[in-house]
């Protein structure tokens, strides 16, 4: 498995009381139920995410019900996710190396990568090129090419959690992660080499993500919006799907930044697409069978996964401020899964520059002052991401209230309820915008174009 550092999971905090949330709370819970299906090209997109569905469920789930399996065997089908003894050794390891390894990285706390780039830059290279070798020598395989992509994916998919989270965290990072004599090599390794066994296109991240998605924040030009329907709805997140497509593929953001007229990230986007296609062009050209399911199907599983991130991070919106950050972005304590404190959302969309070990204290800065308690924050307990996602779209209103932190205890279950399915249910933008304010501004996108800050000043 993935060598995992140590994780700051988020703790409860008791925020000074305030007044304003619950004024906004009753103001939100007027918003009415958004019709379903109002145009024409959204039946298209049923018909493309249906289909999307059901050609990657049944493969992507297979591949990773086997890694949740692998992980709960591993623990004695006892504790919760990650105990077991591969996890506990890995984070032996990183303890055994972290003075040897540290020198490697800017930040102490990120010793971990000297180890997880050995393991899935070298050790899953090496497991690929070896069925590569198997299928030309005996031909294609399933049940070698199931065996690799669940060890691929890790123990509860943590290699995969993992991966995208580095490249998540590489893209947000200008300066680089790594110092030294290694440090020009590694600067992109998780975007431009690991990624490229799990379905990353080397420029999503570094300019799609980190310009488009953090300058609009969910709004009309952000190309993986979540907001423009109701959330709480299978059938709306199948008509998602494609749109995640685009984005995963790079071609919504590509046509983004050339309608933006910025056609110097519009080229590094390409360059970054035609990079991993070349790729994957090579081997499609050696053996068709043979790229398609080692080299395409990671892809397909980067859709259907991130798709359900994406559309939990952001699956909350205020019927009062659309723009509500404290709200439009969730917040997870306690949850069994916090890789590298992504838990912390609204943290990651005020500072995305900021080091994953500076979210508690981030988020303790701005809970003291009271903005959390007093913008109702979109808050929950004793979940994870993928939990709360099916939480969503199949309506579990009672448990979803039952999870939702309201540390002041201000709100009655019922209160819980009808906030949460009113904030699934606002819609910011397009034919079934319900709401009738005055927005201040973010949705034509804010001033930084996506540029890390830490604290509110630039990383230079």
């Amino acid at each position: 498995p993935t060598a995992m550092p140590p994780q700051t999971a988020p703790q409860t905090r008791q925020p000074p009381a305030g007044q304003r949330g619950m004024k906004q709370t009753q103001k939100e819970l007027e918003v009415k139920e958004p019709p379903a299906f109002l145009l024409w090209h959204e039946k298209v997109a049923l018909v493309f995410g249906s289909i999307m569905m059901v050609c990657l469920l049944p493969l992507v789930g297979s591949v990773v019900g086997s890694a949740v399996l692998w992980d709960a065997i591993d623990r004695g089908f006892m504790g919760r996710p990650l105990d077991g003894i591969l996890m506990k050794f890995a984070s032996w390891v990183n303890e055994a190396t972290h003075e040897w390894n540290k020198q490697f990285v800017k930040h102490s706390s990120d010793s971990y990568m000297v180890n997880t780039v050995i393991l899935l830059g070298i050790g899953v290279p090496c497991l690929f090129f070896g069925c590569f070798y198997h299928t030309m020598v005996h031909g294609f395989s399933p049940v070698l090419c199931f065996i690799y992509h669940v060890l691929r994916i890790g123990p509860y998919f943590m290699n995969f959690a993992y991966v995208y989270t580095l490249c998540h965290k590489e893209g947000h990072a200008k300066l680089g992660l790594w110092k030294g004599r290694f440090s020009k090599n590694l600067t992109n390794v998780f975007n431009w080499w690991i990624g490229l066994y799990y379905g990353v296109l080397p420029s999503s991240f570094a300019y799609g993500h980190s310009i488009n998605h953090h300058k609009y924040n969910n709004g009309p030009s952000d190309v993986v919006t979540t907001s423009d329907k109701p959330r709480d709805s299978f059938i709306n997140f199948l008509c998602y799907l494609p749109r995640w497509l685009g984005y995963a593929s790079n071609v919504t953001t590509v046509i983004q930044f050339a309608k933006e007229r910025n056609s110097r990230v519009a080229v590094k986007m390409v360059t970054g697409t035609l990079y991993y296609f070349a790729f994957v062009a090579v081997f499609y050209w050696i053996d068709p069978t043979f790229a398609v399911w080692y080299l395409m199907f990671p892809l397909g599983e980067n859709v259907l996964l991130l798709a359900c991130i994406n559309w939990c991070w952001h699956a909350f919106l205020s019927a009062t401020d659309p723009e509500d950050e404290f709200v439009g972005s969730i917040t997870i304590f306690d949850g069994p899964i916090n890789v590298l404190n992504e838990d912390y959302h609204v943290v990651h969309h005020q500072y995305p520059g900021a080091h994953w070990t500076d979210h508690p204290k981030l988020y303790a800065k701005h809970a003291d002052n009271g903005e959390y308690s007093d913008h109702v924050a979109t808050m929950f307990k004793n979940t994870h991401a993928f939990e709360l996602f099916f939480l969503i779209i199949l309506r579990k209103y009672d448990i979803m209230a039952e999870k939702f932190h309201d540390p002041e205890k201000r709100l009655s279950f019922d209160q819980k309820k009808a906030l949460i399915k009113k904030r699934l249910r606002t819609c910011w933008w397009g034919p079934r915008r319900n709401l009738n304010i005055k927005l201040q501004g973010k949705e034509i996108g804010n001033l930084d174009d996506g540029r890390p800050n830490v604290d509110g000043k630039k990383l230079k």
